[in-house]
């Protein structure tokens, strides 16, 4: 078949990338109002009527066996039963998926290690006479593991067991005290046996056949049969990232999760059927996926878009689900960007100013660009560490921010699954040796009230 969608420009300027950018916010925030409607109507129902509401979208959207709330709830002995016999069905697979879960528990316990624990810093004075000190001021900060955590993992047609172990492991490393989950399931209302497995292994119970924003509500506020949560993580379709976007404030979540990027830079030593290859993986997600490609080589372009060519005969001929086809193709004719540059921190400026989901850094000295990169959300080094590395199996988060978010935020990690209080005592020598400065600023604001909740103590000991 023959192909010529993809064009190969030399950038100059940031213009392009600019508008880039301002398209990659608006798929992210600018829902569509059909959308939205649709939404506030769910997540306002389930609110108000609970299980009722509950179950009337879950007859709707996630199965149609679904007669009461027993029939949300996956049951203990399901989970069991998964974990002793899906080993046996499926050995290869489970062999891969307990070598992801090692990677990543690992990963992330490393990562807890380097988490800040409780700290304070103490005044002291010495009593007089005595040489004896006391504390005046003591001034810190405790860190606390979120109590109870929803975790949302994409299902029906297409099945995710590394999204359960990416957001379900930094949840227990951290030491999240329940987890829930939602997931949905298929039209008979069953969920994946090898999902159930991974339950079995993570020793996670509470599992809620539930999708869509009915799944993001019932978390958010609770129901009869779904006690609320404090945080909701997990990928998902517009209509959870909508859902989620609405619940923000009542419950905590970890990032609006829009369409998927990579970018790539490359120099003239760079594999170009690696990069086609990438690029092609990346574009396999969704037809919204985004991809770029950023050469100091014209002529490496040239033959990244012959090898992606080349690699979408492959993938015809092998692709018996034409869908899947389509997806690749609709995502590189709308969203695939290849320009060049020979200065390579000019392409460098480019990648911050993106500041990607995905960045491959595929460039002889790649440990030199990555001292510059400062906006990307996970950086892969090197020709031989594909982005799918980081999806599956090397132990690095793959929920990760979109939409130029790796400006101001980070994969998913343990951190998010903490939350910190500051910590403050004074003795009363304290309090009356900082009062005037106290009650100096309170005169300024105005707040009598609190001026005089400082003096009361004084005269009071007085």
């Amino acid at each position: 078949m023959s192909y010529d969608f993809l064009k190969i420009e030399k950038i100059e300027d940031f213009k392009k990338i600019q508008l880039w950018n301002r398209e990659s916010s608006k798929d992210l925030f600018n829902f569509n109002s059909e959308i939205v409607k649709s939404v506030i109507e769910i997540v306002g129902d389930v609110k108000k009527n609970g299980d009722k509401a509950l179950l009337k979208y879950c007859r709707k959207f996630d199965g149609i066996g679904i007669k009461s709330t027993a029939d949300i709830r996956v049951n203990a002995e399901e989970i069991e039963a998964a974990g002793r016999t899906v080993p046996k069905k499926y050995p290869d697979l489970v062999k891969a998926i307990n070598v992801s879960y090692r990677n990543i528990k690992r990963y992330h316990t490393a990562q807890l290690k380097k988490e800040p624990k409780s700290w304070f810093i103490i005044s002291e004075s010495k009593s007089k006479g005595e040489g004896l000190s006391k504390v005046n001021k003591r001034l810190g900060q405790v860190n606390r593991a979120i109590e109870r955590v929803g975790l949302y993992i994409p299902g029906g047609r297409y099945i995710y067991p590394s999204s359960v172990l990416m957001t379900a492991v930094p949840a227990i490393i951290a030491g999240v005290g329940e987890i829930a989950v939602c997931t949905p399931p298929d039209r008979d209302n069953q969920i994946s046996e090898i999902l159930l497995y991974i339950f079995s292994i993570l020793n996670i119970t509470e599992v809620y056949k539930i999708g869509g924003a009915q799944a993001v509500a019932a978390l958010a506020f609770g129901t009869e049969s779904v006690r609320k949560v404090d945080k909701i993580v997990g990928p998902g379709n517009i209509y959870v990232t909508a859902a989620k976007r609405l619940v923000f404030g009542i419950v905590g979540i970890d990032s609006l999760a829009g369409p998927s990027e990579i970018l790539i830079i490359t120099d003239g030593d760079s594999n170009p059927s690696y990069i086609a290859a990438d690029i092609i993986s990346q574009a396999e997600h969704d037809p919204d996926a985004k991809s770029m490609l950023l050469s100091t080589s014209e002529h490496l372009a040239e033959e990244t878009v012959d090898k992606i060519y080349s690699q979408l005969d492959f993938f015809s001929n092998i692709y018996n689900d034409s869908k899947s086809k389509n997806i690749i193709l609709e995502s590189l004719k709308n969203n695939c960007k290849i320009f060049y540059n020979s200065n390579i921190n000019f392409l460098i400026d480019i990648c911050n100013l993106v500041a990607p989901e995905h960045l491959e850094i595929m460039v002889r000295d790649y440990n030199s660009v990555l001292l510059k990169v400062k906006n990307a959300g996970a950086i892969f080094l090197g020709s031989s560490t594909p982005v799918a590395a980081g999806d599956y199996i090397c132990g690095t988060n793959h929920v990760i921010p979109t939409g130029g978010n790796a400006r101001f935020s980070s994969p998913l990690g343990v951190y998010d699954f903490f939350k910190k209080s500051s910590v403050a005592f004074y003795n009363l020598d304290a309090l009356k040796k900082e009062a005037k400065f106290i009650k100096t600023i309170a005169d300024f604001e105005n707040l009598t009230a609190h001026k005089r909740s400082v003096e009361i103590r004084i005269k009071e000991k007085k």
